[in-house]
């Protein structure tokens, strides 16, 4: 009886080589009894996967980089971000403790643009002037910074600001030091 029950089960046993392909349906497999050792790397899409059923705690840590993400999918308050070395939070973004420069108006604009940022606006430049914990252009309280603003009758020329609050209406001839807001 039991020879006739082995016999019977090996004869009922199905490998995979008499499994023609694309003849398994999910109806066919049991829950929870398939694995990732199970799936061919890269077999697998987006497409195949019901919504909601991947979360952060199954993507492993610096496996996405933003070419896998859609462009405007994830929210700036999505992220964690983290001012660099250096920098503090401020204004939104992050704001370097140390200056650059001295360099030319437009070479500031450059310079914060490549950093992913602007320069400050001269309210959020007066700010950074009364906080003791920014390095002031070289150091010297009567030397400038170039802000993001304008004068308010044409033409239109930049501001410069020194850290008494003395202000150079029209900078852009000058060569003068620069913080930038980055994001």
């Amino acid at each position: 009886m039991l020879a006739a029950g082995g016999t019977g089960y090996a004869a009922g046993k199905i490998t995979g080589k008499q499994i023609k392909n694309e003849t398994i349906q999910s109806k066919d497999v049991k829950n929870g009894t398939l694995t990732g050792a199970d799936v061919a790397d890269g077999s697998l899409s987006g497409a195949d996967l019901s919504d909601s059923t991947v979360t952060g705690a199954d993507v492993a840590d610096a496996s996405l980089g933003s070419a896998d993400l859609a462009d405007g999918s994830v929210a700036r308050t999505d992220l964690n971000r983290a001012c660099a070395a250096g920098e503090v939070a401020a204004f939104g973004g992050c704001v370097r403790l140390v200056p650059t420069g001295p360099s030319s108006y437009d070479a500031a604009v450059a310079d914060c643009s490549s950093r992913g940022g602007r320069l400050p606006t001269s309210g959020e430049l007066v700010w950074i002037a009364t906080h003791l914990d920014y390095t002031w252009a070289d150091s010297n309280v009567g030397s400038y910074e170039f802000s993001g603003s304008f004068t308010s009758t044409y033409p239109l020329t930049p501001l410069a600001i020194d850290r008494t609050r003395n202000l150079v209406a029209n900078s852009s001839g000058q060569d003068f030091w620069h913080h930038c807001v980055t994001s």
